[in-house]
């Protein structure tokens, strides 16, 4: 039971890797690349192709690509993401509020406060942003 519970959990998360690749369908001008429209974008050194072929599969099993062969035949997949940057980071942002703020955004928010040494007028910045919010 906890084995398919971890499957589960990785299948919602993206590695380091995942995630660069996902930025790239995310950024792209296309609606679809193939693995060489995503090898061109990254900078130097450039992973092998059978590397980014690799975790497209990856992300394809783990449901955050589509792949599809074009119409007109060939064995060439193109790949879309599923899921878009936002529903991602929201998804992100709620599971470690969960898992290490017990649900809390007061503690969450508060914990960012202290660990990232914010100034005054950065404090003052939030307090007019969350004043507008209301």
């Amino acid at each position: 039971m906890q084995d398919k519970m971890n499957r589960n959990k990785d299948q919602r998360t993206l590695t380091k890797a995942e995630m660069e690749i996902m930025n790239i369908l995310w950024d792209g001008s296309q609606k679809e690349m193939a693995v060489r429209d995503i090898q061109e974008r990254y900078t130097n050194p450039k992973p092998a192709y059978t590397t980014i072929a690799t975790f497209m599969k990856i992300l394809t099993q783990k449901e955050f690509v589509s792949a599809r062969k074009h119409d007109g035949g060939g064995k060439m997949l193109f790949f879309r993401p599923l899921i878009s940057r936002e529903v991602y980071r929201r998804r992100v942002m709620q599971e470690g509020k969960n898992s290490f703020f017990g649900g809390s955004l007061k503690s969450l928010v508060s914990y960012f406060v202290k660990e990232e040494k914010l100034s005054e007028k950065e404090i003052d910045e939030l307090m007019e942003m969350m004043k507008q919010e209301l």
